[in-house]
């Protein structure tokens, strides 16, 4: 089930809402939890619930072992047995293929034994997986007290708009407004829920979905697009893919708010940015945090030598362009970003007297460059692309009509992301004034009418 379409839109959200709004305590957990299981059973496989459920009871019982355990030993072993099991499950269903692929592709033979890996990925599992190791972490540091509620902590790890494609939550950011509503009652913030819910559906089905088939033409042999085509789809994918995620993030947090819950930002007009580090702190925020707190600072962070400071941000990245998808293409985006984290540390004062003008250029432009390597399906597609952007011979192919099209598209999609403020940072967001009102009237009337068919998010397949 997908927040862009009919069902969920005409059924599961007004009885969903509505029963919730007539529960209270330990019966709203349970039922929010089991409408949870519900949408994500239907977000791709009945079965996808099974290996959550998993990461949910052994998190759950994990938990208060390691904070009675008197020995620092048992504590560490209680972790890592915990975070190995998670990770466990992460790697078999996420990874295995990738790792027979390479092991077939360095032996030049098929490996049939190991065909039992080729799995279906089930959908947001390393959205939920970080989410419950952040919480285990937490609790073995001891800044966290592990939840003995189990349907609390059920719907910490389900709760439906953040399940399958973020943000990521944290425990002390959701279990205690879970624990509030529960007490209370739910809350909705109508106005906020419906402004950004409806934004977001309208950046997912009216631009996203709008750019991805004017794109898939054009790189199917990136071998022979020409230079004017390779710049048309990467940029083309440079927005679908923030209006795709964007929208997503904005359609979650505006689902919590209707719940009465409050997610955190995951973005922040990223294409805004005037460095690579600054895209960072912009882009999938929720991500990055985590990354930065329990990945880089555990490897040393900056508090080390300089090269070992450097090897940490590649490290993070790798692995953070590894978390994105079972792909050495991902692994190499990351890379990318390493690249450019590194050499902006390095040049920070000389990058600093540039116009902040010029500082926004640069960075959208690199940015725009690494996607190339997180759309393509091979490295060697990947650098036949690349190739393709600087074939200065190609430059007096003409354009096609999907070309012009998508050239408009584009156009479109730069004007809103470099003129238009963040959604959830609007001034008086939650008082629809008769303009905004009808203005978004509009944009969800348009909305509903190009919903011909339903499209995964871009980040469900992560």
């Amino acid at each position: 089930m997908l927040f862009n379409s009919f069902p969920f839109l005409i059924l599961f959200l007004p009885l969903t809402l509505a029963v919730s709004l007539r529960l209270r305590g330990n019966a709203l957990l349970r039922f929010l939890s089991l409408a949870s299981f519900v949408f994500y059973s239907f977000a791709g496989h009945a079965w996808f619930v099974i290996p959550m459920l998993v990461t949910t009871c052994l998190d759950f019982f994990m938990a208060p072992l390691i904070a009675a355990a008197q020995n620092r030993h048992k504590k560490r072993l209680f972790l890592i047995v915990s975070v190995a099991c998670n990770l466990g499950l992460l790697g078999y269903f996420k990874y295995s293929g990738l790792l027979l692929r390479t092991a077939e592709y360095l032996t030049g033979a098929p490996l049939w034994s190991l065909s039992a890996l080729q799995v279906i990925l089930p959908a947001g599992i390393s959205f939920y997986t970080f989410q419950t190791i952040s919480y285990i972490i937490d609790v073995y540091r001891g800044t966290a007290e592990p939840e003995r509620n189990f349907w609390r902590f059920a719907c910490f790890v389900s709760f439906f708009p953040h399940l399958v494609a973020g943000p990521l939550t944290r425990h002390d950011q959701l279990i205690p407004q879970l624990s509030r509503i529960a007490q209370t009652g739910i809350r909705p913030r109508w106005e906020d829920g419906i402004y950004l819910f409806a934004v977001g559906l309208a950046k997912k089905v009216l631009i996203g979905d709008r750019i991805a088939p004017l794109i898939h033409p054009l790189i199917g042999d990136p071998v022979h697009m020409s230079m004017m085509t390779a710049w048309l789809a990467l940029l083309g994918f440079t927005l679908q893919i923030y209006f795709d995620f964007s929208g997503y993030s904005d359609m979650a947090i505006g689902l919590g708010r209707l719940f009465g819950i409050e997610l955190p930002q995951n973005f922040n007009s990223p294409y805004k940015a005037t460095s690579p580090s600054d895209f960072w702190r912009r882009w999938h925020i929720t991500l990055s945090l985590w990354l930065r707190d329990y990945l880089y600072i555990t490897l040393g962070g900056n508090r080390c030598s300089l090269i070992r400071k450097n090897i940490n941000i590649m490290l993070t990245m790798v692995i953070g362009g590894l978390w994105h998808g079972a792909n050495w293409t991902f692994a190499l985006w990351g890379f990318y970003h390493g690249v450019l984290l590194i050499l902006y540390h390095a040049f920070e004062k000389p990058w600093a007297k540039m116009s902040p003008l010029l500082q926004r250029a640069l960075t959208f432009l690199l940015i725009s460059i690494g996607w190339l390597f997180f759309k393509a399906n091979t490295i060697e597609e990947a650098t036949a692309w690349l190739a393709r952007l600087i074939d200065f011979h190609s430059l007096a192919t003409p354009l096609i009509d999907i070309e012009y099209k998508l050239a408009g598209m584009v156009l479109i999609g730069m004007l809103i992301t470099q003129l238009f403020p963040n959604a959830s940072s609007l001034p008086d967001i939650g008082r629809l004034r008769p303009t905004r009102a009808f203005a978004l009237g509009c944009l969800a009337f348009a909305s509903v009418v190009m919903l011909n068919y339903t499209s995964r998010f871009l980040y469900f397949q992560f």
